[in-house]
């Protein structure tokens, strides 16, 4: 069996066994649902071939994102066809944005 020697946490400087993460990582830090990225990914292919263009008011481009439109934050569902909206870049990108700063201000409870 090989041996990886431990290594030092690149934001901490903590001694951190291979292949492990520190614990200064926020739990939050990646997937969630690391197993089902393959499905959410042909329901973003089905959704962008179902509505190619952006479904934002008035905007005529290209949709190239799928985005929720309940953040999974505040109660979304994953796989709901309903929560899910063809975005060009430009919206997704403000839109991202708008509900990164409403999580932000969110009351924790």
């Amino acid at each position: 069996m090989a041996y990886g020697a431990p290594r030092a946490c690149a934001r901490c400087g903590a001694v951190v066994p291979r292949g492990k993460t520190c614990a200064c990582r926020p739990p939050f830090e990646g997937s969630k649902y690391p197993s089902d990225t393959r499905r959410f990914n042909r329901m973003r292919k089905a959704k962008l071939r179902a509505d190619p263009i952006c479904q934002m008011y008035g905007c005529r481009r290209l949709a190239v994102e799928v985005d929720h439109v309940t953040p999974l934050a505040e109660g979304g569902e994953r796989y709901q066809w309903e929560n899910l909206a063809s975005l060009c870049k430009q919206h997704h990108d403000q839109k991202t944005t708008r509900d990164a700063q409403h999580g932000k201000q969110r009351p924790r409870g």
